[in-house]
């Protein structure tokens, strides 16, 4: 049986600047490594709400990408 062992997360914020020319929504992207394995996902979204309360666009989406090594 497989399994993983969590060792990196990254939150990444996309923030709405608008549209472009052709009426397509235009995202910024920030991303923030070196996030604690064991934040639950309550305390990363709370975070990242603070984050976005100092940023001019409004926040659009969070994500959270977890890295993980698997071994049997």
């Amino acid at each position: 049986m497989a399994n993983g062992v969590l060792y990196s997360s990254t939150l990444k914020l996309s923030f709405d600047t608008g549209m472009n020319e052709k009426g397509e929504a235009v995202l910024k992207r920030k991303s923030y490594a070196n996030i604690k394995t064991q934040s639950t996902a309550a305390e990363l979204f709370s975070a990242a709400k603070l984050i976005a309360s100092l940023q001019v666009n409004p926040l659009q989406e969070v994500v959270r990408e977890d890295a993980a090594s698997l071994h049997e």
